[in-house]
């Protein structure tokens, strides 16, 4: 059964995937051992937590009794002995959990860096006592001292590594130091405080140390309370007593106004102060015990994963070796087609022995070359080259000049001998065809097939069949690669399909070189747009992430910004209303596909204004052609938009008149013919000629006439309404356009005909030109029209028809169409 190659191979299609399936299945597997081992540390960092809770909170008490300690007061030289050895106590136990917790946590050493530095602390922690027992520490330097121990306690804490499955876990986890930290700086207070009431007075420098403090309580205390659930929040406010929080309120206030005989007692206020920080570490038990019943649940879930994983891994494994018996199966039913997949087997090797070499070249010689060495290899190969394309005829698409890359021999001079003939005759061969084409041309056989150069001598060498693939770059024809088999129809559909990887793979490489000759170009005009990037044309340069980290003096000046206004900030404060989302997605697809973008954008300047720029923007990348920067070039296109605008008037307005054109006419009609559909309106036409304007022109002259056509144009808008279009068509014919005239024909007849008898006497009261006699009188003529069965330019006619029937009338008339 393994003796047959073809059901090998059938065995490695069919089971690649389900071995890939089982080996990210194993991967999956012993990715969940990790993590449930990595969420069971979570334990040894709650552990940890307490531990070291408890150690801050006996280190917070014995600094405020040392503060209070002067060697008189009795009760305070007991309750301070007392607290060091609860102190030494809870410092022994963290020491003993230390000493396992670092060999569970050996790879984070960023918190083996701090218990190491807590454990010299605590070695000097003996002599800070003796100085305070002597009395010959200053009482701030004894806060500073224990407040430092505190400080290395609260950085391990933070230096905990998070858990990765578990960000609800890591996010209440986070919370807790702020909550100690929070808890810690009401102790500094306690110290302070109670330093005050001893001394009786307060200066400059305890005030200042009072007023830090408080900030840290407001900010930790504020990212506890903004991060924690509605439940602990719900928990603080029942806990600590308002009162309290009240009468502790009014002391700072009292310290703040420096009225040192409004406060308490020194007893008093440490048994307030305390009472506080008893209350805090009253709620931190009751958030570790939440986070405990979460790394439980957290551990649960992970293990009910690990044991899913663990059964489909066991279901991948039945799977394999199900498939493996229907292969088994099917593969003596394929018998059939065995020798077909043998031929395509062989094929696929030579291939993939091709493919081998792709990516290893560098120049497209090189990579031409060395193809042909490894496919002359193959028993039913007899010849192989490749016709690169140089230069080529773009009228009938015949080549005219070409490298042919091909192994030295007797076929390699017959070949280029022979197509050197083709040339001259212009024949229609092989390469010929595939290049108008741009598909593959396959040969099945030569005994009938006359495209190739090597139809005479396929007997001589053997050929039998042939096949010849564009390679495309750019999904343009840069070469075209031919092969000569010795077998009939060696080159069928499954071959084509092979064959035509390996093509594609090598349009791929062709394209490579053509990037990275561009990115090699880009890189190079990076460094000379460097040396010109302070010249006249506004530019700025933006990081892989859009934030601008140069920008010159010219952009500023265009866009009137300071230059400490923009560093840091994103482009998008240019935007106005102009840019869309569509027209930002283009902008970023161009980025990526092309390396550039290039068009106009309308950004708006500091004071508001819209200012229009024709805009580069260019994606600079490194070596590993992962883009870096982003470089925009600006030109102010502000004043050429403003000629645009008045071309464009030009082109649709009559430059002596300032009316409408014939263009800007046949534009309004259709609209009009559109709007008349729409409502059931009638809309009209009135066509105006001017008798005897040729006699005005040749007697009084052209100027005369000129201000004649000014003023008609002119008396001609005082008459119709606003919404009707007057437009002069030719030297001297206006047309006024009349888009709701009547709501039927008979209502807009009588309407029409009114307006343009208005017209005619408004015309004839024109009794002189600038001293002599008007002669001209306006020949009128009027169409109407309800639909869209007549085309603009009939609905013209019409009127002009009508116009030419009021001059036989004897001129100075008007007619109806």
């Amino acid at each position: 059964m393994f003796k047959n190659p073809l059901f090998l191979k059938i065995i490695m299609i069919f089971t690649l995937p389900a071995l890939g399936i089982l080996y990210f299945s194993t991967i999956l597997v012993f990715d969940k051992i990790k993590l449930l081992d990595e969420i069971y540390k979570t334990n040894y960092n709650l552990e940890y937590l307490k531990i070291s809770e408890k150690l801050i909170h006996s280190l917070q008490k014995e600094r405020g009794l040392s503060v209070m300690y002067d060697g008189k007061e009795e009760k305070i030289t007991l309750d301070l002995e007392k607290q060091k050895e609860v102190t030494n106590f809870e410092f022994n136990k963290y020491l003993k959990y230390t000493d396992v917790y670092l060999l569970e946590l050996n790879e984070q050493k960023e918190i083996l860096i701090t218990i190491k530095e807590l454990q010299k602390k605590f070695r000097l922690l003996d002599d800070i006592r003796l100085e305070i027992e002597n009395n010959t520490m200053n009482k701030m330097d004894i806060i500073t001292k224990f407040s430092d121990i505190n400080n290395l306690l609260l950085d391990s804490i933070l230096s905990i590594k998070s858990v990765k499955a578990a960000f609800n876990f890591n996010e209440e986890f986070l919370n807790v130091y702020y909550f100690l930290v929070y808890k810690e700086a009401l102790g500094v207070e306690r110290a302070l405080i109670s330093f005050i009431l001893s001394e009786g007075k307060i200066d400059s420098k305890i005030k200042n140390e009072l007023i830090k403090i408080q900030l840290i309580q407001t900010e930790s205390f504020n990212f506890f309370i903004k991060n924690t659930s509605v439940e602990f929040f719900n928990k603080y406010n029942e806990i600590i007593p308002k009162e309290l929080t009240s009468k502790i309120d009014k002391i700072k206030i009292n310290l703040e106004k420096n009225q040192l005989s409004n406060l308490i007692s020194l007893e008093q206020w440490w048994q307030i102060s305390t009472q506080r920080i008893e209350h805090l570490d009253e709620l931190f038990n009751i958030i570790i015990g939440n986070l405990e019943e979460t790394s439980k649940n957290i551990q649960k879930k992970a293990f009910i994963d690990q044991n899913l994983s663990l059964f489909f891994l066991f279901i991948c494994f039945i799977t394999l070796i199900s498939l493996l018996f229907v292969l088994k199966n099917i593969i003596f039913k394929q018998q059939i087609s065995f020798d077909k997949l043998e031929k395509q087997k062989k094929v696929y090797e030579l291939l993939n022995n091709t493919n081998k070499y792709l990516l290893k070249n560098n120049t497209k010689e090189n990579l031409y070359s060395k193809i042909h060495q490894i496919i002359s290899k193959h028993p039913s190969m007899v010849f192989s080259f490749i016709y690169d394309i140089e230069n080529k005829d773009e009228k009938d698409n015949i080549v005219r000049k070409g490298e042919i890359y091909a192994q030295e021999g007797v076929l390699k001079d017959l070949l280029l001998m022979r197509l050197e003939e083709s040339r001259e005759s212009n024949s229609d061969n092989l390469l010929n065809k595939v290049i108008s084409t741009k598909k593959n041309v396959i040969i099945e056989s030569f005994e009938n097939n006359n495209i190739s150069v090597f139809f005479k001598y396929s007997k001589q060498f053997n050929i039998k069949s042939a096949a010849a693939f564009p390679i495309k770059k750019f999904d343009e024809v840069a070469s075209v690669f031919v092969i000569y088999s010795n077998e009939n129809k060696f080159f069928d559909y499954e071959g084509e399909v092979l064959f035509n990887k390996l093509v594609n793979d090598l349009s791929h490489i062709l394209e490579k070189f053509d990037y990275e000759k561009n990115r090699l170009d880009q890189e190079k005009e990076l460094k000379i747009t460097s040396f010109a990037f302070e010249s006249s044309e506004p530019m700025i340069i933006t990081d892989e992430l859009g934030k601008i980290i140069k920008v010159n003096h010219a952009f500023c000046d265009v866009m009137k910004y300071e230059r400490k206004d923009i560093i840091g900030k994103n482009p998008r404060i240019f935007k106005s209303s102009h840019q869309d989302k569509n027209f930002a997605d283009q902008l970023w697809n161009d980025l990526r596909d092309k390396g550039y973008w290039s068009g106009e954008v309308y950004n708006k300047k500091a004071n508001g204004q819209i200012l229009p720029l024709r805009t580069t923007i260019t994606a600079i990348k490194n070596k590993d052609n992962v883009i870096t920067h982003y470089l925009g070039q600006y030109i102010d296109i502000g004043e050429q938009k403003d000629k645009e605008k008045v071309l464009e008037y030009q082109a649709t307005h009559d430059n002596l008149t300032g009316l409408p054109n014939r263009l800007l006419l046949l534009d309004r009609i259709e609209h009009a013919i559109t709007k008349v559909v729409r409502h059931q309106i009638v809309g009209g036409l009135i066509f105006i000629d001017l008798d005897n304007f040729k006699e005005v022109n040749d007697t009084l002259g052209h100027d005369i006439g000129d201000t004649l056509l000014v003023i008609v144009s002119k008396t001609i808008k005082d008459v119709i309404r606003d919404e009707d279009t007057l437009a002069r068509i030719g030297g001297d014919e206006f047309i006024i356009l009349v888009d709701n005239i009547g709501n039927n024909k008979e209502n807009a007849k009588i309407n029409i005909l009114n307006l343009a008898e208005k017209i005619k006497d408004s015309l004839n009261a024109i009794t002189h030109i600038e001293g002599h006699i008007n002669v001209s009188t306006p020949s009128i003529g009027i169409t109407l029209f309800s639909d869209s069965s007549v085309s603009v330019k009939n609905i013209i006619k019409q009127a002009d028809t009508a116009m030419y029937a009021a001059k036989k009338q004897g001129k100075n008339a008007i007619e109806f169409f």
